[in-house]
């Protein structure tokens, strides 16, 4: 991340720094060719160095239009202008005298550069070494080949010019990766701070979640203990199984709250997946809510099919129960559920090979307004009366953690269709469930 956001600044200044490197490059080189003129330097050598930088002018613009389409070559781009910029110096050294050159000192620039932008990495150490065997090689090549020695004045003219152009080309550079550099610490220390605020928002979630489990907790408690107390002082009165029943729904309550509670306090718990019908699952989730949907009267239809994936069985179906849950609360009295699973895709609405399970949960109760469906799976968010919405929580995390997604359509008055996609096979990791589960549930109105 740091990188990438080092290279994007850097690129931000790409053509600003083409333009600075060209004007700086056409005033000294321009200097530079006069001062050899005037030293009646051979014409060939004299025009060699202008060439060469020429050359070097026109790959920049190249580099700098490739880079802008495929920024991911950031890197290969830097290694390869490094790469031709040191043949040009040691061509241009060599034909104005070898180690006798006033362009020597322009061999500083091949030998910073890399160093500042790769730092201690491999390709500063091949960049380092080709320029020494390139040196070497002019360093050996017989005096007839290199240039004739300027006199004394034109030779401090020169290397005073590609001094200064030596240093101007280095201070610019560094400014700019300096730059990038800053900009690239300062984005990474904002998203940590992000991190650190959404640890402590989490923290905080569970902290609220456990004082509300335990004022919710408080109640059925007290109640208990109170009924209790008078059917141990008259086990025969007529009341005591309406008590009991009272008694028996309020443990009921508390399983439910404490199973959404210790459900919520590990989403992040690893998954353990296996090759399982999806189809059999549902069927597990339904019969656990049998009791609640011939209580309330509920005809449920279901249309399941073999559909086999490899997903975690346990958490796939807690996910599956909780939605499930949800839509039995939501349902009236005399009210229908319908249940189908069957092979798919997100988005299809009927077989489609081997793309993944789709889960079709749709029930006729009372709907979700639109301006609701937007904070679904947020924590203690919930439109039904003593609810937490932890169920929603869960269930998005369970199957972000999949790599599937959960996609909601109500209309008040007519009910509620949730439509959940797992993959063929988990994805290959969950870094941050917490950031991906926002994105795998997908309300529309």
């Amino acid at each position: 991340m740091w990188r990438g956001t080092r290279s994007d600044v850097i690129m931000a200044t790409g053509r600003q720094n083409v333009r600075f490197s060209a004007t700086c490059g056409m005033v000294s080189m321009g200097l530079i060719v006069a001062i050899l003129v005037h030293a009646e330097y051979p014409t060939w050598r004299v025009m060699t160095p202008f060439a060469a930088w020429m050359v070097l002018t026109v790959a920049q613009l190249a580099v700098l239009r490739w880079i802008e389409r495929d920024r991911s070559r950031m890197d290969l781009a830097v290694y390869f202008m490094h790469g031709l910029a040191q043949v040009y110096l040691v061509t241009t050294v060599a034909a104005t005298g070898g180690l006798r050159s006033p362009m020597l000192p322009a061999l500083g620039t091949a030998s910073v550069v890399p160093v500042i932008f790769f730092g201690a990495q491999a390709a500063t150490r091949w960049l380092t070494a080709s320029l020494i065997v390139l040196f070497t090689l002019v360093a050996l090549m017989p005096t007839s080949w290199l240039g004739p020695v300027l006199p004394h004045d034109h030779y401090v003219a020169a290397a005073i010019v590609s001094f200064g152009w030596t240093i101007a080309i280095i201070t610019n550079f560094v400014s700019r990766v300096l730059a990038a550099t800053h900009a690239a610490t300062c984005a990474v220390d904002v998203l940590n701070e992000e991190r650190v605020a959404a640890a402590a928002e989490h923290a905080g979630r569970l902290q609220a979640v456990g004082a509300k489990v335990a004022h919710e907790l408080k109640n059925p408690l007290a109640s208990i203990k109170g009924l209790a107390q008078l059917v141990s002082r008259s086990p025969d009165a007529p009341r005591t199984k309406e008590r009991l029943d009272v008694m028996q729904a309020e443990v009921a309550r508390m399983e439910a709250i404490l199973s959404e509670y210790l459900s919520f306090s590990r989403p992040l718990e690893d998954l353990r997946p296996q090759s399982v019908d999806v189809a059999e699952v549902t069927s597990s989730a339904l019969a656990a809510v049998a009791g609640r949907v011939e209580s309330g009267r509920i005809t449920v239809h279901a249309d399941t099919r073999v559909t086999t994936i490899e997903a975690d069985p346990r958490r796939l179906q807690e996910a599956l129960l909780n939605v499930l849950s949800n839509a039995v609360e939501a349902t009236p009295t005399g009210g229908t559920i319908r249940v189908s699973v069957r092979s798919g895709s997100p988005g299809t609405t009927g077989a489609s090979g081997d793309g993944g399970a789709v889960v079709e949960i749709q029930d006729s109760g009372r709907g979700i307004k639109p301006e609701d469906l937007s904070r679904l799976g947020t924590s203690y968010f919930t439109t039904r009366d003593g609810g937490t919405g932890l169920g929603v929580v869960l269930a998005q995390t369970v199957v972000a953690q999949h790599g599937g997604t959960l996609h909601y359509v109500s209309e008040l008055g007519r009910g509620t269709t949730v439509t959940i996609w797992i993959p063929v096979r988990p994805a290959p990791a969950a870094h941050d469930v917490l950031t991906t589960s926002s994105s795998a549930i997908e309300p529309a109105a």
